[in-house]
């Protein structure tokens, strides 16, 4: 090439575009400003740029100090920006912006109705442009793509800047304005290719006055996304959002911090898209919140806290998920309230470790220790207030799992304690010092089987106060419930389903090695009756099943020690404590076997038995606390056959109805066996009733009382009963029963010996029975009594020492009383030493319907004294036979003085020499028995008034005859005692009567 080929063809060319490219690169600027400045002039704005700098080697520009202003503000500014592109990688289609800054940039944004505003220009004058550029753009795509360019962006930095954001969607309303300060965004090593892009991003910007700081690394393809995002220094106030929630929630105040670490992956293959979340540990707090949901509920809380550390999701689809992680929530000083109702905690506490898996085997979730903490709790709901100091609970080994058939197994460990708890129902509370529970549960569902299992169940209790409105209480220092084993087998139906209507099996229920202890507990009708009373009760290794109605129970030992039973209390310093009804030192029951149909039991041994009958003036049990005063039965006893079923009766009933298993009405009696009872140790029964006068206050000191071989399974087994017991220091009681409780009729022997036994203060007991009250005496009693079949014989040896009966023993009390009295017979059978020795033989049938025990006792006594003394009493009264005559009735155990008629003439009212006789044994009796008095009644017969047979009525003129008749008898009889010199006020007329019945004669009736 020469010279001159060089200077046109290399040189010129090449001066000639350096000058041109020169030329450009200086108009530029001006040029830009030129067309920028007239643009916002035609919108009325004022564009002002300090510096605007274009370079193209490499291209760059770099602009300072913009400024857009209307006539009232700025709308937008810009400090500083810079922009530069490497020219080479353009070669390979890459865009490499080795440098790109945005400084300071500030922009007003304002949305009216459908309009929006940007710098102050509306944009809505473009819209039409848009579409024309839509269409061109649409027509563009169908052309054939060419090959993606690479971007490549080193650094990208936006700091400094400012969104001032107005909106006004109605005029009519006030516009809302949001400020978004962006403290810095940088884009790091970003480059992408198409849909593949990678980069590392950090924000920090403010929205109002919510603070957002953010940290990103992110890889992107179709296939595969992955991003790693920080976000800290996150700090969010209700206040700074308050028209972007809807009402009522815009009202609250509050701030939320956030700080969030996580790593997320998605990616596809074969068209499968799946999702991981992995590391991601999260943080958010609320403080002083409080926020109203609706006109009722509301929500506060000085301080919550939700985290989640160390925490991967991986989610291929519904049916295939993997999630692990711990989730702590942290609350302080939170209330929730709604209407009337009201939960509040100082402080909550809660952490659980996730780790749930779901694939083609089915559904597992582990939990390896959870934990909920909440102190100082207050619900006050419907009818419902409580009270928690503290509450923990703890749950460990947590495990759950489901087959692809819903085959289901479940299991944990749980430790449940809680503090100083107070619960309040209407006018029913309840509260307790400490709670303690653990125990290990595990489930497990198959396809016809529900099964549910408890092992090693602890329950521990202190300080339990429980108070009912009616005034019930219960109060228990301690107790303690261990259990080895709880399990319960539910049959599930053909569907699997609960449904009431479907007939199953019932559920099984067994439990293995169960203990209870506790002690002082004290239950209470009302502040003056107690229930029931105990120091310590134990139960050791109880074990049972149970199924429907049929269960089976076995019990190694129940023992309390301290039982006291129905005691009424005093709840004034004046008023005397009663004794309770019962007090036990300690009773013990040892190898307890039960079910639906009966129990065994080994042993039961009572120590120290204290019995107290307390009988007030009204025969009201007083310290009897379980019956009100009103419903309480009279004390008299009534011994009636027995209407319980016996096994004879089961068998005739079962065998003689042919749809006996259909009919429930009728149920075999349910047996008891009990192979040995004793009570030892300083035992006794004392009563006092104060219903008799004077109060009986007696003691029985109990020596031996013991019971073997109860069955009323066996019809053959005999039950021995043995009695020793004294009453103070001299009298004794002895007894001795055998009997056969299964027998279809009462069989047994007995013997019964009592000695020195006083008898004055029985005396009320007895008095009706015998007729007079006790004045002194002592009883020696030797009863042998037997019984086959119901057919009773026995003996009793009585001895009566010194045996008085108060009233009065002169002759004339034994006319007046028209029967002879009990005491007058004592008197006969007296022997040197004032006593009495009697042989009384006893026998009767219990089935036969007129037995009854009270007369089966006492008429024997009375008629052994009558019987000795009766022919006495005959020959005391012979002077008097045509007047007085003895009468013995009753089975012969009464004797009775009746006192003859005078008898007359028909229509005769004059005496006459035939009732001379009488007349003068009747003056004799008067004048021997000085203190009777003597009625005289005149009657009437039908005989007087003629007729043969009795009529049916009598006219007022008949009848005024007759009495006029039957008057002037008993006035004749009157005077013609007067006469003889006996006293006329002991002798009292009464009123005349008619007598029409068939065996009347005409008469003066007599009456001492």
């Amino acid at each position: 090439m020469t010279r001159r080929h060089f200077r046109n063809f290399v040189f010129f060319p090449f001066s000639f575009l350096v000058v041109l490219i020169t030329i450009i690169w200086i108009a530029t600027p001006f040029i830009a400003k030129h067309y920028l400045t007239a643009y916002f002039t035609e919108h009325d704005k004022t564009l002002s740029i300090e510096n605007l700098s274009v370079d193209f080697f490499p291209p760059k520009i770099d602009m300072k100090n913009l400024t857009l202003t209307d006539q009232t503000q700025s709308t937008m500014s810009l400090k500083h920006a810079v922009f530069e592109v490497r020219i080479w990688p353009l070669i390979s289609r890459t865009i490499h912006i080795s440098e790109a800054e945005i400084d300071g940039f500030n922009i007003t944004v304002a949305q009216q109705e459908n309009d929006w505003i940007v710098a102050g220009i509306n944009t809505a004058q473009y819209i039409n442009k848009e579409d024309i550029k839509t269409e061109e753009n649409s027509e563009t795509s169908d052309q054939k793509e060419s090959a993606p360019w690479k971007i490549e962006l080193p650094v990208f930095s936006f700091t400094n800047s400012r969104l001032s954001l107005s909106r006004q969607p109605n005029l009519t309303a006030p516009a809302e304005l949001d400020e978004i300060s962006l403290k810095a965004l940088k884009i790091k090593d970003l480059s992408g290719e198409g849909l593949q892009w990678e980069g590392d991003i950090t924000l920090s910007a403010l929205v109002n006055q919510a603070s957002l700081s953010l940290n990103s690394q992110f890889n992107y393809s179709p296939e595969l996304i992955n991003a790693d995002i920080t976000i800290d220094k996150t700090s969010l106030s209700i206040e700074s959002f308050q028209h972007f929630i809807p009402a009522p929630f815009n009202a609250g105040k509050g701030q939320l911090n956030l700080d969030s670490r996580f790593q997320f992956e998605q990616k596809q293959v074969n068209g499968v898209v799946s999702y991981k979340l992995k590391n991601l540990n999260f943080s958010s707090t609320i403080k002083e919140l409080d926020l109203e949901l609706n006109d009722t509920d509301r929500v506060t809380t000085d301080a919550t806290t939700l985290a989640l550390t160390k925490a991967s999701v991986h989610f291929f689809s519904a049916d295939k998920l993997e999630a692990s992680g711990l989730l702590d929530l942290q609350s302080k000083q939170s209330t929730f309230s709604q209407s009337d109702q009201t939960i509040q905690f100082s402080q909550l506490a809660f952490a659980l470790p996730i780790d749930v898996k779901r694939n083609e085997q089915g559904l597992t979730a582990n939990i390896e220790n959870t934990t909920l903490e909440i102190n100082d709790l207050l619900a006050a709901l419907d009818n419902l207030d409580v009270d928690s100091k503290a509450l923990n609970i703890g749950l460990t080994d947590v495990a759950f799992s489901m087959d692809p058939q819903e085959a289901i197994t479940a299991s944990l460990s749980s430790q449940i304690q809680s503090k100083v708890l107070s619960v309040k129902q209407a006018e029913n509370t309840a509260n307790y010092e400490l709670f303690n529970l653990s125990n290990t549960l595990s489930l497990t569902k198959g396809k016809d089987i529900l099964s549910a299992q408890n092992d090693k169940l602890s329950i521990d209790i202190k300080g339990l106060n429980a108070l009912q409105g009616d005034g019930k209480s219960l109060s228990l220092e301690t107790a303690k419930l261990t259990v080895e084993q709880l399990l319960a087998d539910i049959q599930l139906p053909a569907d699997n389903q609960f449904e009431p209507e479907t007939q199953q099996a019932a559920p099984i229920l067994t439990g293995t090695n169960i203990n209870f202890s506790s002690q002082m507990l004290d239950v209470k009708m009302a502040d003056n009756k107690r229930m029931a009373e105990w120091e310590n009760a134990d139960i050791n290794e109880l074990s049972f099943t149970q199924q429907d109605e049929t269960f089976e129970l076995t019990l190694t030992q129940l023992a309390i020690i301290g039982l006291t039973l129905s005691e009424a209390l005093t709840t004034t310093k004046d008023e005397q404590a009663l004794l309770p009804l019962s007090h036990i030192g300690k009773i013990t029951i040892e190898d307890i076997a039960a079910n639906q149909d009966g129990a065994k039991i080994n042993t039961i041994v009572t120590n120290s038995l204290k019995v107290n009958l307390m009988i007030d003036a009204e025969k009201r049990i007083e310290n009897l606390v379980f019956v009100e005063e009103k419903k309480q039965a009279s004390l008299t006893p009534t011994l009636k056959g027995s209407t319980s079923p016996k096994n004879t009766d089961a068998e005739v009933i079962i065998e003689g109805t042919p749809d006996a298993e259909q009919n429930p009405a009728f149920k075999a009696p349910y047996y008891v066996i009990l192979n040995t009872f004793d009570t030892t140790g300083d035992s006794g029964i004392y009563v006092q009733d104060n219903s008799i006068s004077p109060t009986l206050q007696r003691s029985l000191e109990i020596d031996t009382l013991s019971l073997r071989n109860l069955n009323t399974q066996d019809k053959e087994q005999a039950t021995v009963f043995e009695l020793k017991a004294r009453n103070g220091k001299y009298s004794t009681l002895t007894s001795d029963v055998t009997i056969w409780p299964l027998a279809d009729k009462l069989t047994m022997k007995s013997e019964l010996v009592i000695k020195e036994a006083e008898l004055p203060p029985y005396s009320s007991y007895i008095a009706n029975a015998l007729g007079y009250q006790i004045n002194s005496g002592q009883l020696d009693l030797d009863l042998k009594l037997n019984s086959n079949d119901g057919v009773l014989d026995g003996n009793s040896h009585v001895l009566l020492r010194k045996f008085e009966l108060g009233g009065r023993k002169e002759s004339s009390s034994v006319v007046s009383a028209g029967a002879i009295p009990l005491n007058m017979a004592v008197g006969i059978l007296k022997d040197s030493n004032d006593n009495i020795d009697l042989e009384i033989p006893l026998s009767g049938d219990i089935n036969n319907p007129e037995f009854g025990w009270t007369n089966f006792m006492i008429l024997p006594v009375r008629k052994a004294l009558y019987s000795v003394s009766s022919s006495y009493l005959m020959q005391t009264f012979v002077p008097y036979a045509n007047v007085i005559s003895i009468v013995q009735f009753a089975g012969e155990q009464l004797l009775k003085v009746r006192v003859e008629p005078l008898i007359f003439e028909a229509g005769d009212n004059q005496l006459n020499d035939s009732q001379d006789v009488f007349l003068q044994q009747l003056l004799a009796l008067m004048r021997d028995k000085k203190d009777s008095q003597l009625k005289v009644c005149g009657i009437t017969s039908y005989l007087d008034l003629g007729y043969e047979t009795p009529p049916k009525s009598l006219d007022a003129d008949t009848q005024a005859i007759a009495k006029t008749l039957a008057q002037d008898r008993s006035n004749h009889l009157k005077d013609y005692l007067v006469e003889q010199g006996i006293t006329s006020s002991r002798i009292l007329l009464c009123s005349p009567e008619i007598d029409l019945s068939k065996s009347s004669k005409p008469r003066v009736v007599l009456t001492f």
